[in-house]
């Protein structure tokens, strides 16, 4: 019987490798795509080792364009998609004014732009297969996030985006599903900036045992969103009848600066 295949973004380390390793461990043949090629070399072969066929596609997802030459190389490489998970993505820690313009502008790109321009791509013939798309949002897409504003923001749009098209396809066969984990420890975390970690919400970090077990139920079920952790569920819930500029300043409480605090 033919293998599915599994195309995921940001699977160089993290999450993202978590995921392929999960589903190499299925039979599923993965494609992983990523800045580094030899990060990505270095996931796949420990995925062929395993006896696992992976595919590397180094690319920066960032840049325009990417998302159609990302869909064309895999229709070069002969592969029909059954799932499509969406995990690659940058944020920033701090004050909006010290967001690097360049980095705002690669984080709105990949996090909004590819995401939505690699999904309408693979959409027709996912819809074919009746496939899936797993697209990796945050808790941070709840409320909002002051000092991680433009990320917070783009994970709203990824939520917003996933239950739209889970809406819209479900009755057709394709499984759209957002997964909102909290703080999951990896190297996305630091590299989001110095000083996150000593944030109320950043001190405790969920495993990524988790968030992996949680994101195969998400692509195995129906339903379209999943929020890691009961205390999230619940937050979640009375976010919704909380006046919003109340949930905004409690939220800039939890993730304001140590030195703001001076």
């Amino acid at each position: 019987m033919q293998r599915q295949v599994a195309v995921i973004t940001g699977a160089s380390s993290g999450i993202g490798a978590a995921l392929a390793e999960a589903l190499a461990a299925r039979g599923t043949q993965v494609v992983l795509v990523a800045r580094s090629a030899a990060r990505l070399e270095e996931v796949a072969e420990r995925l062929r080792s395993a006896g696992a066929i992976a595919h590397v596609l180094p690319m920066d997802l960032a840049e325009a364009g990417a998302a159609q030459s990302l869909h064309a190389a895999i229709r070069a490489m002969g592969l029909a998609v059954d799932t499509l998970i969406n995990n690659a993505a940058i944020g920033h820690y701090g004050p909006f004014e010290a967001e690097p313009r360049e980095r705002l502008t690669q984080a709105l790109h990949l996090n909004v732009v590819a995401l939505a321009e690699l999904t309408r791509l693979f959409v027709p013939e996912l819809l074919l297969r009746k496939g899936t798309i797993l697209n990796i949002a945050s808790t941070a897409a709840l409320q909002p996030t002051p000092f991680m504003s433009s990320y917070g923001a783009t994970k709203a749009f990824v939520l917003s985006f996933s239950e739209a098209l889970w809406a819209e396809y479900h009755h057709r066969g394709l499984h759209v599903a957002a997964l909102c984990p909290g703080p999951v420890e990896t190297p996305f975390i630091d590299a989001m900036g110095p000083g996150v970690r000593r944030t109320a919400i950043f001190r405790k970090t969920m495993p990524i045992e988790a968030v992996v077990k949680a994101g195969l139920k998400a692509l195995d079920s129906t339903r379209p969103t999943r929020i890691l952790g009961a205390g999230n569920w619940v937050s979640a819930q009375m976010i919704r009848f909380a006046p919003r500029a109340l949930t905004a300043r409690l939220s800039a409480a939890m993730l304001k600066p140590r030195e703001f605090n001076q």
